[in-house]
């Protein structure tokens, strides 16, 4: 869960329903964008999580980076996974 707020608003649009994730090796996820506000603003990026870390062959606990190409509204986020 991303609280909306500071980098998170400046990264994504609230009417937004779905995001493209491309993580470092160039593949892309389509993914569900939720967004909320109780009992904070917050995004919930979902959908098939586990496919990805299979596939990534990652573990519980490790830590990702998200980015964008440039503040605004995206529908494209990066993501690189960082040892944990």
């Amino acid at each position: 869960m991303l609280i909306y707020e500071g980098e998170v608003a400046k990264m994504m649009d609230i009417r937004t329903t779905s995001i493209k994730l491309v993580d470092d090796c160039g593949n892309g996820w389509d993914r569900v964008l939720i967004f909320g506000s109780t009992p904070y603003q917050h995004a919930m990026i979902g959908g098939q999580w586990k496919r990805f870390m299979d596939a990534r062959r990652l573990r519980e606990g490790v830590k990702i980076r998200l980015g964008v190409s440039m503040a605004g509204e995206n529908d494209t986020i990066y993501l690189t996974a960082i040892a944990g």
